[in-house]
């Protein structure tokens, strides 16, 4: 017999993960075509192999933790704006501090600070978080009313597991 404990902590756990993957694919996806854009080329972006961009997964979250409270889809745009460049900008500096690499610069772009962000990227960022909170949290939910939760269950750990094996691959590399 299922307690509700269980059935709310499996829930939560694909809610999250499910969450966490789109975002963190729709980033890479919004990085690979300002870089095709810019550039006229395809470049893998970011540090895993897999196609994902874990920052945009836990700034997807962390924006709709932070923000759960704002109703007004205005005010919560704003937010987000200020929220990310605080955290683009903060990123910048430890992975910069920790891999001694810069991922990513804005040095071309106008309206930017110290290249590691730019107005221009933030309102982008703001207007992602606001799609992350009003299609795609509601889209992952709707499936886990459709879907059986064992098998979503089981595709959730089943990314966490690729995810963090890639993460430490990466680590191992350095």
């Amino acid at each position: 017999m299922k307690t509700a404990a269980k059935t709310k902590w499996k829930e939560l756990l694909i809610l999250i993960t499910l969450g966490f993957v789109v975002a963190a694919f729709c980033g890479w996806v919004y990085e690979e075509i300002c870089v095709r854009v810019k550039y006229g080329s395809f470049s893998h972006r970011g540090m895993l192999h897999i196609p994902l961009l874990p920052i945009y997964g836990f700034g997807a979250w962390g924006l709709a933790v932070l923000l759960r409270r704002v109703r007004s889809s205005a005010a919560f745009l704003l937010l987000s704006v200020l929220i990310t460049s605080v955290f683009e900008y903060v990123c910048a500096l430890l992975l910069e501090l920790i891999f001694h690499e810069t991922f990513w610069t804005y040095a071309d772009w106008p309206l930017s600070f110290q290249d590691r962000i730019s107005l221009i990227s933030s309102l982008i960022f703001g207007l992602l978080a606001l799609i992350f909170v009003k299609a795609v949290i509601p889209f992952v939910r709707f499936l886990m009313k459709k879907m059986p939760q064992p098998l979503l269950l089981t595709v959730s750990v089943l990314l966490i597991l690729l995810i963090l094996a890639d993460f430490i691959f990466v680590l191992l590399r350095k």
